[in-house]
């Protein structure tokens, strides 16, 4: 079967790329299933170089490049992509691009998928939901998506964003230092700001016992660097992280400070499950789903810096005390957010498409 997968840019530091990296590896090696990306762009292309994958990046299919003529053209370009490659699925994975497909599916007469990794406010004339069928990768979207009647639970399939993860459980060692870490782009949703304000409320004896990093990059990174100059440079930038297990198998606990009620789910939570780091997350909804409060993970209420920063000094003051929450998290991990086992369901879906 021909599939092509539609995203708004392949990133280094991007969950959705990161889901688009395994899932385009696992659907190449099946050897089921020829594969195409369009893109509009992005500095983590070359990522995808060991998968047999075709990737096409043109600018009109960039979000943030969208316009009512650049709408048109790229509804054009990829009817006529369809027919010449004879693709099958079109299968997006943001909003814009689902758009797109959605009318140049409807010349062509093919079926689309839309994966939610979020949920979004319809603007204008632009409406952010345009499917056949529809992927939910957490709980929160598929109550979303069913109660708003979206779509009808006949054509809506719940899968994970699987992750790789190692059979043996590797144990942290704390050494001297408690090495707390937050990793993901640099954007007001991401909420590095309550981050950053919750390490400055800690108390220098704890602060002493722990080192805090922030991992990324993105359009605010001056503005939180500045923030944290101005609050006595207690958080160091590791910059872009090309291999984020490495990085997250030196950390002890991973902060998710997302303020977004709308999230979809962050793959960099999963994988801190996958290499045993503890993580502590905001409270939307997509966290909610799969971390339980003092069983596989700790969450702080209300976008709160002072509730973070309590949790933080619990943690810090007696790692080992919780160190069977992170064990617990990537138990459940290695479990529900398998790679074979989202392929196989990718592949099931793709399928039931086909034969209709």
């Amino acid at each position: 079967m021909n599939i092509l997968l539609l995203v708004n840019e392949l990133r280094y530091t991007c969950g959705v790329t990161n889901h688009i990296l395994h899932l385009s590896r696992g659907l190449a090696a099946t050897g089921e299933v020829k594969l195409w990306i369009i893109c509009g762009g992005g500095n983590g292309i070359n990522r995808f170089n060991d998968i047999d994958v075709n990737i096409i990046s043109d600018e009109r299919f960039l979000h943030l490049n969208r316009s009512f003529s650049g709408f048109i053209s790229a509804i054009n370009f990829l009817t006529r992509f369809i027919r010449k490659n004879e693709i099958d699925i079109l299968h997006s994975h943001y909003h814009y691009g689902a758009a797109i497909a959605r009318r140049a599916s409807q010349l062509a007469r093919k079926t689309t998928i839309q994966t939610n990794h979020g949920l979004l406010q319809d603007i204008g004339r632009l409406r952010h939901f345009n499917a056949d069928k529809y992927i939910a990768i957490n709980e929160h979207i598929q109550r979303y998506l069913l109660e708003n009647k979206i779509t009808k639970s006949e054509d809506l399939a719940f899968i994970r964003c699987g992750v790789p993860v190692n059979e043996n459980l590797s144990l942290k060692s704390t050494g001297s230092k408690i090495k707390i870490v937050s990793a993901t782009r640099f954007t007001f949703s991401k909420g590095l700001d309550i981050f950053i304000h919750a390490v400055n409320k800690l108390p220098v004896s704890i602060t002493d016992k722990a080192d805090f990093y922030i991992a990324g990059e993105g359009e605010l990174e001056s503005e939180l660097k500045e923030l944290n100059s101005s609050l006595g440079n207690k958080v160091k930038f590791s910059g872009k992280v090309n291999d984020m297990y490495t990085y997250l198998n030196t950390a002890h606990v991973l902060v998710n400070a997302s303020r977004t009620p709308n999230e979809g789910f962050p793959a960099i939570i999963t994988e801190a499950g996958a290499t045993n780091t503890l993580v502590i997350s905001s409270d939307f909804a997509g966290a909610e789903d799969v971390i339980i409060h003092g069983v596989n993970g700790l969450i702080y209420k209300e976008n709160s810096p002072d509730n973070l920063c309590n949790l933080m000094k619990e943690v810090i003051s007696d790692f080992g005390k919780y160190s069977a929450l992170s064990e617990n998290f990537y138990e459940f991990t290695k479990k529900e957010f398998s790679i074979p086992v989202m392929i196989e369901k990718h592949i099931s879906l793709y399928n039931k498409c086909l034969k209709k």
